[in-house]
């Protein structure tokens, strides 16, 4: 049974005998028709100007549609500030102290020794 190397570079070396192998039991007539396909794919792609102008559209179009983005943001007038909301100071002694008299139990609560436990 053939094992496989163990290193990379016996890998490529056997790698490298069997393309010469099965190079050597092709024929010249099949090793020309490859040759002949492989130039004329090259020469179908490397000439390709269409494909070059629909990428410079591409980018082109997304360059305006940045700068359009850009320019709308930038013109933005400032949000509107909101209502101003009354603080403590304004509210009178009577809602202050209600807001501390709400919920004893959560002074008791706080100072039980359960909360250490828990």
């Amino acid at each position: 049974m053939n094992r496989l190397p163990n290193t990379p570079e016996g890998f490529d070396g056997s790698l490298r005998q069997l393309q010469q192998q099965a190079d050597s039991h092709l024929s010249a007539a099949t090793l020309a028709r490859l040759r002949q396909g492989r130039q004329q794919v090259g020469s179908r792609t490397s000439g390709a100007p269409s494909r070059r102008v629909g990428w410079l559209l591409a980018t082109a179009c997304s360059a305006v549609l940045a700068v359009a983005l850009g320019l709308q943001f930038s013109n933005s007038s400032p949000p509107t500030p909101l209502a101003p909301t009354p603080t403590i100071a304004d509210q009178s002694e009577d809602d202050t102290t209600l807001l501390f008299d709400e919920s004893p139990e959560l002074y008791l609560w706080l100072g039980s020794d359960n909360l250490a436990m828990e």
